[in-house]
């Protein structure tokens, strides 16, 4: 009950609230996890230095996020969510160019839902995590471009070969 005094909601409201809260952190585990893993494997400098601003970032969203939990007394996820998880196993099989492109293309399908989902919340107005959502938004629309960008890249590099 203390949830729905926090937002001042009904309960039904209150636990989308909280489900979009663990869904955030749940990204935020991803992006640090795929993060890691392009820093390691990446074979271009553009998608090394992608990889550590998402790791960068994402760990700080976390951060933001987790103490929201703590203060709406929740158990903050510690995996990542399913599709990330799924990546990273299509990530695996690859290497050079190929790893950098799918990596770049996965960030931006990913990216662009995180917007959506992230829009959505913010325009709520759910009291502490749609403030969370817009806040956080600006960083998500620069991992957004950036993973456009370096997609384009590719795109016309692979286009560029025999």
């Amino acid at each position: 009950m203390a949830v729905v005094a926090s937002f001042g909601l009904a309960p039904a409201l209150a636990d989308n609230a909280r489900d979009f809260l663990n869904d955030a952190i749940k990204g935020d585990n991803s992006e640090i996890m795929l993060g890691r893993m392009g820093k390691r494997r990446a074979a271009t400098p553009a998608a090394r230095s992608f990889s550590q601003t998402l790791v960068a970032d994402h760990t700080r969203a976390r951060a933001e996020a987790v103490g929201l939990a703590a203060h709406l007394h929740m158990r903050p996820p510690r995996h990542a969510d399913k599709a990330a998880m799924d990546e990273r196993d299509r990530l695996r099989r690859l290497d050079g160019w190929s790893f950098d492109r799918e990596f770049a293309r996965y960030m931006v399908e990913d990216h662009q839902k995180d917007i959506a989902s992230f829009q959505k919340q913010a325009d709520a107005g759910r009291g502490p995590t749609s403030a969370l959502a817009r806040r956080q938004l600006p960083t998500l629309h620069k991992h957004l471009d950036l993973a456009m960008r370096l997609n384009d890249r590719f795109a016309r590099y692979a286009q560029r070969q025999p």
